[in-house]
């Protein structure tokens, strides 16, 4: 595209940047871009700095070129558990005395391994020998079956201590105790046999479990001693800090926070350390608490989370996106902390890092602190994942029956966003199912009357590897999944034959100007496009061609690629179908 059209198309964000990020006062789109400075550390970690200093204040953002598509089987969740691990502090931060901190630390880890191995070989002798003491229960006469279900509740309260005498079971509660109670259980016929394979074949391995149990209890108890409670948060705020936070994608882990001008060496410091100098304190009461509970609420007791998870593992069969970023709650169990920080080893080096900062900062004193407080981070080269998606061959289809609300999704196989086609997923997406004018709104949630929202976008889960559109649609009461299915094709259908019109796309290249321009308004927003830019297509500088790449798409790029992407073959169908809870 010739250099004036470039400049027309975005000269549109002078006055914005005037006034906003661009307190830098760029008169063209061009000066922007140029009083942006970058350099690389020794150890590949990557900054770029963006100079405002209108207010005294700065924004950034680390990313880590690591998600969950970077985990393999056993280790899924590691991504998302390493993003809470960063804000437990250092060996200086966090901990009030480093030495007997790590010698309870280790306790802990061997306590772990003791009762990692119950959860994985005891529990399931205890599970078959249950199946088989259920069914000699079975066995008994009808009205001794009750009886000896009473017989094993009382059993198999905590503490109780049992025995068998003159054909009776006595079971004692709280032994020794002012609360002390005994029961006693009349036994007959071979009820005493179901006793002793109780106490002989089950009663040895729960007590085995409870034991290694407890003591993993009070291993974590122990090391949770030398903990001083989110320290690291503390110090942020105490200097002025807003919006400490952090995620973590399918592709990238994100740390940011909005902090004070004249706390840049402390920043720093802070950044620099808990990337060079992480102590992983509190991983297992962190993953066997917010993240397991996390695991529960947003997919294990979530309709549409568990939807969406099945609904990943069916549509990518062999690159990362297959598995949600989450994890499967066996892998959160199961991972050591030594897991945990082979996997930051892996990972968490230089060449996996991009920060940026956009405010009130001197780049050159922003590269001398860089030098002495991120050096100490490992160099290493970026991640790379070798396993890519094969070619679906035939329609993938799924029905998850729940009482929850009605739902459909289909998601189509697409390129990630290095390819020439990801703009135009990016238009046919727009024009399909985002905002009230889109097709899909229009035919289904304000004509039709069959839906209360439908979209549509590309880049589900992740956008570096190869992914998917997703397009998908709530029905109205009474209306179904199946309703939905046949309206949703029809749109596409269209799109297919007839591709789009001429204003539709017009309206789309609008509207990415002005999503570009919003951006930059803020420090915090222009340091995120910067780095996210710099991290996904490896060049900080593609953030000011992406209006330009979107103009350039035309009806036929559009008509051409909708016709290839929407093939019964390469679709993945997810439905909730509403089960009757009468």
């Amino acid at each position: 595209m010739p250099m004036k059209k470039r400049l027309q198309i975005l000269l549109a964000v002078v006055t914005i940047l005037a006034t906003g990020v661009g307190g830098v006062h760029a008169q063209t789109y061009l000066d922007l871009e140029n009083q942006i400075q970058e350099f690389t550390l020794d150890n590949g970690v990557h900054f770029i700095v963006l100079e405002n200093h209108d207010v005294p204040v700065f924004s950034f953002r680390t990313f880590l070129n690591v998600g969950s598509a970077n985990e393999t089987r056993g280790i899924t969740g590691l991504s998302h558990i390493l993003e809470h691990m960063a804000f437990k502090g250092t060996n200086e931060i966090g901990g009030n005395d480093k030495k007997k901190e790590r010698k309870a630390m280790a306790a802990e880890d061997i306590a772990f391994d003791d009762f990692k191995y119950a959860r994985l070989v005891i529990v399931p002798k205890i599970e078959s020998a249950q199946v088989q003491l259920d069914r000699m229960t079975r066995a008994l006469p009808a009205d001794r079956q009750e009886a000896f279900e009473g017989m094993a509740s009382a059993m198999h309260t905590p503490g109780a201590e049992v025995a068998v005498k003159d054909g009776q079971l006595i079971v004692a509660h709280d032994a020794g105790t002012e609360e002390e109670k005994i029961d006693n259980f009349d036994l007959q016929g071979n009820e005493l046999d179901l006793i002793n394979f109780y106490m002989n074949d089950i009663k040895p391995l729960e007590d085995d479990f409870a034991q290694r149990e407890q003591a993993f209890e009070d291993a974590k108890d122990a090391a949770r001693e030398f903990v001083v409670t989110n320290e690291f948060g503390q110090i942020v705020e105490e200097n002025g800090g807003q919006g400490l936070n952090a995620y973590t994608s399918s592709d990238v882990t994100v740390y940011l926070y909005n902090f004070p001008s004249n706390r840049l060496e402390l920043w720093a410091y802070l950044e620099g350390s808990r990337m060079s100098d992480p102590v992983l304190r509190e991983y297992y009461t962190e993953k066997d608490g917010p993240v397991t509970e996390e695991r529960r609420m947003r997919t294990d007791n979530s309709p549409m989370g568990k939807l969406i998870e099945i609904f990943q593992n069916q549509m990518f069969m062999a690159n990362g996106y297959h598995h949600s970023t989450i994890g499967y709650m066996s892998d959160i169990q199961n991972a050591s902390r030594a897991d945990c920080q082979a996997y930051f080893d892996e990972h968490y080096h230089g060449g996996n890092m991009v920060v940026c900062l956009v405010g009130d900062v001197n780049f050159d004193e922003v590269k001398e602190y860089a030098e002495e407080y991120f050096s100490d981070i490992p160099a290493g080269k970026p991640s790379v994942v070798e396993t890519f998606e094969p070619n679906q061959q035939v329609e993938k289809r799924m029905v998850l029956e729940d009482p929850a609300q009605p739902m459909f999704a289909a998601g189509y196989h697409i390129e990630n966003i290095s390819h020439p086609d990801w703009p135009v997923y990016q238009v046919i997406a727009d024009v399909l199912g985002q905002g009230r004018t889109s097709r899909l709104n229009k035919a289904l949630v304000k004509e039709q009357n069959i839906a209360v929202a439908a979209q549509a976008f590309a880049g589900f889960p992740g956008q570096k590897y190869q992914t998917g559109l997703l397009v998908f649609a709530i029905p109205v009461k009474g209306k179904t999944g199946y309703d939905l299915e046949e309206a949703v094709y029809t749109e596409i259908d269209k799109i297919i034959e007839e591709g789009i019109s001429a204003d539709e796309l017009a309206a789309v290249k609008q509207r990415t100007r002005a999503n570009f321009i919003r951006g930059l308004r803020s420090n915090s927003g222009m340091a995120g496009q910067l780095a996210w830019h710099q991290t996904y297509v490896g060049d900080w500088r593609q953030l000011f061609n992406q209006v330009e790449k979107i103009d350039a798409v035309t009806l036929d790029d559009v008509k051409r690629v909708a016709g290839e992407v929407f093939v019964r073959s390469n679709r993945t169908v997810a439905i909730i179908e509403t089960e009757d809870e009468s």
